[in-house]
């Protein structure tokens, strides 16, 4: 994976998480936070950890935020202090703004000054959750070509111990496998989506599929 250099602005429950978890998987992360509490509890857990005031143009860039590859807004409740801190962004140079939105006219003004893509972390969190309740087999789901997705799903019982081709996932249910995931040693690792693959218990199996034939597999496969 690529090293970047992130900085994340406002370090409440959503940033800080974050900025740990960019962190955690080897990025370069640069927090900030006007309050003194968030940036030491944020300390070792980043790159750096440092107090600057997103309304305030100077602090930002003093701190290094205009050297980040890309930035995040996490400020929610001060809705004028997000909305200044993506616009000083912009024009300190930094190409890629995500910023944290708690309403629709607030997007929209983040998109005005500079925000390159807004987050609904409380809707779309709602949104997985739905999914993961209605659809406890399906892991992950990403459209693809229109009426096309790439979905992960738990591999059903019935598939245990036969290899891809005795499967029929493609003749039968339209499905077509892309990758077989599995856990081995405490890891996940991805194993190739050869004709001889076995199926075991635990897989997730990652297909390419029209969104009803998954829909009907499911159906078929797990009531």
């Amino acid at each position: 994976m690529e090293r970047r250099r992130f900085v994340v602005i406002g370090l409440g429950n959503f940033g800080h998480y974050l900025a740990r978890a960019l962190y955690e998987r080897g990025q370069d992360v640069l927090a900030l936070d006007h309050r003194r509490e968030a940036v030491e509890a944020m300390a070792s857990h980043c790159s750096r950890a440092q107090l600057a005031d997103a309304v305030d143009k100077d602090s930002l860039e003093a701190a290094g935020a205009g050297e980040a590859d890309a930035a995040v807004v996490g400020i929610g409740s001060r809705i004028d202090a997000s909305i200044l801190a993506a616009l000083h962004l912009k024009e300190l140079g930094v190409g890629e703004i995500l910023a944290k939105a708690v309403s629709a006219d607030h997007a929209r003004i983040l998109r005005r000054v500079g925000a390159t893509e807004v987050i609904h972390p409380e809707r779309e969190m709602a949104h997985r959750l739905a999914q993961h309740v209605a659809e406890p087999d399906v892991l992950e789901r990403f459209p693809f070509l229109e009426g096309y997705a790439l979905v992960e799903i738990r591999a059903p019982r019935v598939l245990w111990g036969k290899r891809l081709a005795e499967s029929y996932l493609r003749r039968d249910h339209g499905l077509s496998v892309v990758l077989v995931k599995r856990a081995e040693g405490g890891r996940e690792e991805t194993v190739q989506a050869r004709a001889d693959t076995e199926i075991r218990e635990g897989d997730s199996l990652v297909v390419l599929a029209r969104h009803e034939d998954v829909d009907t597999f499911r159906r078929r496969t797990f009531g």
